[in-house]
């Protein structure tokens, strides 16, 4: 199997859940070329997917990239805010806690009969899931059957060993826990004392203020990338492909894998972080969205390795000693030389003649 450039495809960072393919329609002004071999196909990627028939990718039109923030924009990241907070109100009539119930509390941990670092809750009230494993053994367990609006004692200890806080790794503590009351989420209201609150700005406006100014910063250092982007979609759009299944479904379960892990960074499972990092798309389409990303991925890196064997586009010894020192600067190695013999020259080489071929269609594209 012919190594893969370790970056798999420099179009990924760009290539976002949502994204959705042009349609043939729209690049149909685009003149095709004649089918590609297999053999041609072959010598591109040596994989079960192929390209039957290569679309036009000299002169490709694509649509121009804007840098301008629009209203919906601003609404989505003040959506996402409010989905990441959302306000509590007491259940009326339910006093005794019960496994799955939230609850707010505070809590002060001693140890020795002192307080220690990172143990108390600052008379902040804190909301905990019972069951959620947020807080070490013992203490979400140790509130099931109690009753709001009294303060218990839990004798526990500590997990040996305790990342978190090594000093108190097997050490016997108590904490003294308030119940104030068991609650549900419901929506937060978009104030200003919930901007101050969870912000760095101090109003409404100001939050928008300088969101669409954040906004506009990322947008205009993505612009190159995106517009890369659309350029290749525009001949993905434009060609035809003879795909196999195992392959996307190989690429869908590393994407699948990579959110988990983010989720996981995070330390909430992954429908809580498609709920509060990706604006609460359900499961069902996080998954149906991922499958479109792998097919899209796919395709993606089969035309450019088409285009790469169709032009016979390489790189000159020059070239390449150029590029093995500007990746080896942008990834931290220890040398150009110490990158090749991590990666091999074949897939440094790959790497750079992907780069070439992407910068070959781009360089002759035309913004409609």
């Amino acid at each position: 199997m012919k190594k893969r450039w370790i970056l798999v495809l420099t179009l990924a960072g760009v290539l976002t859940m949502a994204a959705a393919c042009k349609s043939k329609e729209e690049a149909g002004a685009n003149e095709a070329p004649d089918v590609v071999s297999d053999e041609a196909a072959e010598e591109a990627g040596e994989s079960k997917s192929r390209v039957v028939k290569l679309g036009n990718y000299k002169g490709v039109k694509a649509e121009a990239v804007s840098t301008e923030v629009t209203e919906e924009e601003i609404q989505a990241e003040i959506d996402a805010l409010l989905a990441f907070y959302p306000a509590t109100k007491p259940i009326e009539g339910k006093t005794v806690i019960e496994e799955g119930d939230t609850v707010n509390i505070d809590f002060v941990g001693r140890r020795d009969g002192e307080p220690f670092e990172g143990g108390s809750s600052q008379d902040q009230g804190y909301d905990l899931t019972i069951g959620s494993g947020s807080f070490i053994a013992g203490f979400e367990e140790g509130l099931i059957g109690k009753e709001i609006g009294n303060t218990y004692e839990l004798n526990l200890t500590f997990p040996d060993p305790y990342k978190n806080n090594p000093d108190l790794a097997g050490k016997e503590v108590v904490f003294e826990v308030t119940v104030h009351n068991i609650v549900e989420y419901v929506d937060a209201e978009w104030t200003d004392e919930f901007v101050q609150k969870y912000t760095e700005y101090d109003s409404i406006e100001a939050y928008r203020e300088g969101t669409k100014s954040t906004l506009e910063t990322e947008k205009i250092q993505n612009q190159p990338a995106e517009w890369e982007n659309r350029v290749i979609q525009a001949v993905v759009a434009d060609t035809e492909f003879d795909c196999d299944q195992e392959e996307i479904e190989s690429i869908k379960t590393g994407i699948v894998q990579e959110y988990e892990m983010y989720a996981s960074f995070s330390g909430v499972e992954l429908t809580d972080f498609l709920k509060y990092y990706m604006n609460g798309i359900s499961e069902e389409e996080f998954y149906r969205q991922a499958a479109d990303r792998a097919e899209n991925q796919l395709k993606s890196q089969l035309v450019i390795e088409a285009i790469s064997a169709a032009e016979d586009i390489t790189v000159t010894e020059e070239e390449y000693e150029e590029g093995l020192k500007n990746l080896a600067d942008q990834y931290g190695a220890e040398s150009p030389e110490a990158f090749e013999e991590q990666y091999g020259r074949e897939t440094v080489e790959d790497g750079l003649i992907f780069d070439k071929t992407v910068d070959f269609v781009v360089g002759q594209a035309v913004e409609i």
